[in-house]
C-alpha cells in the first residue's frame, strides 16, 4: 500500500495557479420582466439550475429589486444550453463575458 498523499485543490486555487481569474468566466444573467411571476421564475430556477427553493426565491427577489441577477457562471459554451431552455420557458436572459 502506498503512503502517497494527494493534495486536493479548490477551483479558486487551480484558477489562480493557471492565471485564470474566476471573474473572467461568462455570466448567465436573468433580467427582470413584466410577464413572469415569482412562482414561475422560482420553479424554473429549481427545475433547470438545481436551485433550492430558498436560493431561487432569493434570486427572484434580487431580479425584482435590482433588475438582474447572475444565476450561473462558466464558459460561454456551457451556459448556452441553460439560456436556451430558460428562454423557451419565457425568462429573459443574456450571457456576459
Amino acid at each position: 500500500m502506498s503512503d502517497t498523499k494527494t493534495d486536493t485543490k479548490t477551483l479558486d486555487e487551480i484558477l489562480a495557479e493557471s492565471g485564470i481569474s474566476a471573474s473572467s468566466e461568462a455570466k448567465l444573467i436573468l433580467w427582470n420582466d413584466d410577464h413572469n411571476t415569482f412562482e414561475w421564475v422560482i420553479l424554473c430556477l429549481c427545475a433547470y439550475l438545481g436551485f433550492s427553493p430558498d436560493q431561487a426565491n432569493k434570486a427572484a427577489w434580487n431580479v425584482h429589486l435590482k433588475g438582474k441577477e447572475i444565476i450561473k457562471t462558466g464558459s460561454k459554451d456551457s451556459l448556452i444550453p441553460y439560456k436556451k431552455i430558460l428562454e423557451e420557458r419565457g425568462l429573459t436572459l443574456s450571457i456576459e463575458e
